[in-house]
């Protein structure tokens, strides 16, 4: 009888612990072994501190279908100033994928955007 509830306890015990183990692997990876706990979504407000901006294109970001530009030369003014306090050149959130094209465009920035030949 006592050997019963030994095994029983046992079983218990493993069961819980390989349902916990499967848990944690559903829900700590997703596609791209990218942790759902680090996932975190921070919004950002674009900054303008151009009060001259010559008048010219300036091209700020290609992909293979198309050119996308500023009405004027003014990149080096333009700041994404992030939810957590943190600044960055709109060159830099662009060359290293902090943000969209698309994303910019909602957020207010003027682009225009010319199909590649």
């Amino acid at each position: 009888m006592k050997t019963k509830i030994i095994l029983k306890s046992i079983f218990v015990f493993f069961l819980t612990l390989i349902l916990i183990g499967l848990i944690y692997i559903i829900f700590s990876k997703t596609p791209g072994n990218i942790q759902v706990s680090n996932l975190k979504i921070v919004d950002y407000v674009i900054r303008d501190d151009s009060n001259v901006c010559p008048s010219a294109l300036e091209l700020i970001y290609t992909d293979d279908e198309y050119n996308y530009y500023l009405p004027c030369i003014k990149s080096a003014n333009i700041t994404l100033v992030w939810e957590d306090g943190v600044i960055d050149s709109l060159k830099n959130a662009l060359e290293h994928e902090k943000v969209t094209i698309t994303s910019l465009e909602k957020h207010g920035l003027e682009i225009i955007k010319n199909e590649k030949n």
